[in-house]
């Protein structure tokens, strides 16, 4: 899969200011792509045939060699056996594009002087996708890979990796001049992993499939190129002169918010994790997280979510089994982060014409800006959990200071359903548990706080001044400070 990914990596490296245009195959033209491809890489590697173009009659021959690089490194440092050419065509549309095609398979092993040795095993893997040089990237493509294997044996520790199969798709569509939404979607089937060594002993993990599905809507992607071919071009220098360093500004400037909302979902189907404790496992494990852009406003979420957790027998007992959630869900967002607000502030201060462009008290100062008056703000979207006897979710916001510890404010709204099966439980398991006893006489009494919600809902409105008082819906506690 590695290689797969290189080889993508090199058409996506097509690079051009505008539009190809359809032309005719010929040894001009493979030159000029080879040119492109290798322009940014070091002589003696584009001498040695890393990367070449050749034409063919309706096509062009892309090869990658990868045995370059390892023979350009230091002499008995890694030990390779299987390491071959990988060959892709690109075919000219008339539009201006290119149709990429690829089929390969790969068969490496290998050894690392005194720490031992990995294999990569992929039966084959191909690809096929339409790629416009003027975004850089696939206007559409497939991608599948079967029979995929991974091992690495050190003298403390192995791992061996596989899937069965692994297929997706990308696409991409120009919104705006210079603006593109990018989504790209996969499953890989039939997971297995086993670890083996200290301090974990012997895990082997399971999955059915695993769902990956990733998108970025309003990506600026014409600035965004300009500004890392500007850093590419200047990257040996350790400082700019003063037309490069407002140049980088400019594009520092141009490139907010940089895209308008990103989102990737992974979703592991029938997880199985074996351990000497036994076999834990659930229906589903869903992992998220999303963005919406470097702007004044910026908002970051992440989520963890599980669908009936199955624990080995005989781990929890039987008193606690009931009480295990069928699911239950963690998802927050941390938002209000000025991050264009930082960026702005770096190019309003930064001397890039000097080689640390930020005094010390710059880039705290960038911090700050980052939180809005020293304030953090935690959104609760969805904290719940439910089973046969509870059903519990948790929404509102925190704020926190991180420089201030003992000052914070929370809004937050608890609802439970089922109110009176949990009191139940608690009260017919409380001579085995006496702790359960102690929660059902502290259940009991939060009710009488709680307001009515719609069906059988107990809710509690939850609001933690920065004084330390606590209201419960809209009453103070009884007893507090």
């Amino acid at each position: 899969m590695r290689r797969q990914i290189l080889m993508a990596s090199a058409a996506l490296a097509l690079v051009s200011a505008s539009p190809a245009a359809a032309q005719e195959i010929s040894p001009a033209g493979a030159e000029s792509l080879q040119q492109r491809l290798t322009h940014y890489l070091p002589k003696d590697i584009v001498d040695a045939g890393l990367i070449t173009v050749k034409a063919a009659s309706s096509f062009y021959e892309l090869r990658l060699n990868p045995s370059v690089l390892l023979d350009k490194a230091k002499e008995g440092s890694v030990k390779v056996e299987g390491l071959k050419p990988m060959t892709a065509y690109l075919r000219p549309q008339p539009e201006g594009t290119y149709r990429f095609e690829s089929s390969d398979s790969l068969d490496i092993k290998g050894t690392l002087p005194g720490e031992g040795s990995f294999t990569y095993l992929v039966d084959t893997m191909k690809m096929d996708g339409i790629y416009d040089p003027e975004v850089l990237y696939f206007t559409s493509a497939n991608w599948s890979a079967k029979r995929i294997g991974f091992s690495s044996t050190t003298p403390k520790e192995s791992v061996t990796a596989s899937f069965g199969e692994v297929s997706g798709q990308v696409t991409s569509e120009k919104k705006a001049p210079g603006i593109i939404d990018i989504s790209s979607t996969g499953v890989m089937k039939a997971f297995s992993e086993t670890i083996t060594g200290d301090p974990s002993g012997r895990v082997d993990i399971g999955a059915d499939t695993l769902d990956i599905d990733v998108s970025m809507d309003g990506a600026r992607y014409k600035v965004l190129q300009d500004l890392v071919f500007f850093v590419l071009d200047n990257i040996k220098k350790d400082k700019l002169d003063p037309a490069d360093a407002t140049k980088l500004k400019d594009l520092l400037r141009a490139s907010l918010p940089v895209f308008d909302n990103l989102t990737e979902t992974i979703k592991a189907s029938n997880v199985t994790v074996g351990t000497d404790k036994g076999t834990f496992g659930a229906d589903a494990v869903t992992y998220n997280i999303d963005m919406n852009g470097i702007g004044h406003s910026t908002r970051v979420g992440f989520g963890f979510g599980v669908e009936h957790p199955k624990p080995p027998a005989g781990v929890l007992p039987a008193e606690f089994a009931e009480a295990l959630p069928e699911r239950a869900n963690f998802k927050v967002a941390v938002a209000n982060l000025d991050l264009a607000g930082a960026v702005h502030y770096l190019i309003d201060h930064a001397d890039f014409t000097k080689p640390e462009p930020l005094t010390e008290e710059q880039n705290k100062e960038i911090g700050r800006i980052v939180l809005p008056n020293g304030a953090m703000t935690v959104d609760f979207e969805d904290i719940s959990a439910a089973s046969p006897i509870y059903d519990l979710q948790v929404s509102g916001k925190m704020t926190v200071y991180p420089d201030q510890q003992d000052r914070r404010s929370a809004d937050i709204t608890i609802t439970m359903r089922d109110f009176d099966k949990t009191i139940t439980y608690l009260q017919r398991n409380a001579g085995k548990v006496p702790q359960f006893g102690q929660a059902s006489f502290g259940l009991l009494m939060m009710k009488g706080l709680a307001r009515k919600g719609s069906g059988d809902a107990q809710i509690w409105d939850l609001t933690v001044g920065e004084d330390g008082k606590v209201l419960i819906n809209g009453q103070p506690l009884p007893f507090q400070p």
